[in-house]
């Protein structure tokens, strides 16, 4: 019976992400969005919920089940909870070694560097991220950090790219820091590990970090009002992927280009400067509230569910209300 309402909650949930991963091709509010996004991550805890609920349905009609169905029902919520902290240490661990790796790699900016890093700082109204460069050749721009944010440059990055183009990436990188980019994918890709055996969780945590890269190209042209300039240090980092085998494996980190098409598809987007029309006051109110009713439209579904698999194993459900404390 465990089983049963187990699967069945998981069931649900995944068509509850479906719908709202449909409500977000409408949704052109990158903020509202990324709520959205967050919201379908956190979706899965309904289903881990309902599976912790099988020590308190100890009722008789449930005495006398094969034994395959009691290990099933101890061993489902059980590997659930095991997986959810195995992810959480997992990325603790990620986060660890990032900061570790940042700190024995990193060395403080040149002088330029930090003026332009100053200078951006002031007009984007942001406090000023500490900003050191590393030893590599090969292009490479992140942010990471959650109490110190950082940003990091590869000694590719200056040698190859001017001013211009180096301020650009500067500015998408600040813009980052300003959106707690690396804190909201540390926290996706923990929920898409805890979740990873329903598939909106893996959808959703490919937007956002597709997405996020976009949003910060948008910023930083607004900051720097030099579109080419961005595109140029991408198309730079574009030719050198192309023209080596050599990567990076920085994990938890924000990369400035993650995969090729991306990149090739940022660059058309800056060359012509297009924009998606933001979305109105009331259609991200309309969507908000869609969501909110859907979230309900999932309780109301969980009950129910949880109501007819009482009625079909043969238990009444206002008795079980007697093993409650």
């Amino acid at each position: 019976m465990h089983t049963l309402l187990g699967l069945s909650s998981i069931l649900l949930v995944f068509l509850n992400g479906c719908i709202h991963l449909y409500m977000l091709r409408s949704l052109a509010d990158w903020t509202l969005r990324r709520v959205m996004q967050l919201f379908v991550l956190f979706i899965p805890f309904f289903s881990l919920g309902v599976n912790a609920l099988h020590p308190f349905l100890g009722h008789d009609c449930f005495v006398g089940m094969p034994p395959w169905s009691e290990l099933l029902e101890v061993a489902l919520p059980c590997g659930m909870l095991a997986i959810v902290f195995g992810a959480f240490c997992w990325g603790m661990l990620r986060w660890l070694f990032m900061l570790h790796l940042v700190a024995r790699r990193g060395f403080p900016a040149n002088t330029d560097l930090e003026l332009i890093s100053e200078r951006l700082c002031k007009q984007l109204n942001l406090r000023r991220p500490r900003l050191l460069l590393c030893v590599y050749h090969g292009p490479l721009a992140f942010t990471c950090g959650v109490f110190r944010p950082t940003i990091l440059l590869s000694s590719w990055m200056v040698e190859q790219l001017d001013q211009q183009e180096l301020e650009g990436v500067l500015a998408h990188e600040l813009k980052h820091v300003a959106r707690k980019d690396y804190l909201i994918v540390l926290l996706a890709t923990i929920l898409r590990d805890a979740f990873f055996y329903i598939p909106t969780s893996w959808i959703v945590y490919r937007q956002i970090q597709r997405e996020k890269e976009i949003i910060c190209d948008d910023l930083a042209v607004e900051a720097t009002h030099r579109p080419l300039a961005l595109a140029s240090a991408l198309a730079k980092v574009w030719m050198h992927a192309t023209d080596t085998t050599n990567t990076v494996s920085f994990s938890g980190a924000q990369p400035l280009a993650e995969a090729h098409t991306t990149i090739h598809t940022r660059i058309q987007r800056l060359m012509s400067r297009h924009t998606p029309a933001p979305s109105t006051q009331h259609a991200s109110a309309m969507t908000f509230r869609a969501s909110i009713a859907t979230l309900l439209s999932l309780l109301a579904v969980q009950s129910a569910n949880f109501m007819l698999v009482l009625v079909l194993v043969g238990c009444v459900p206002l008795s079980l209300l007697e093993n409650l404390p």
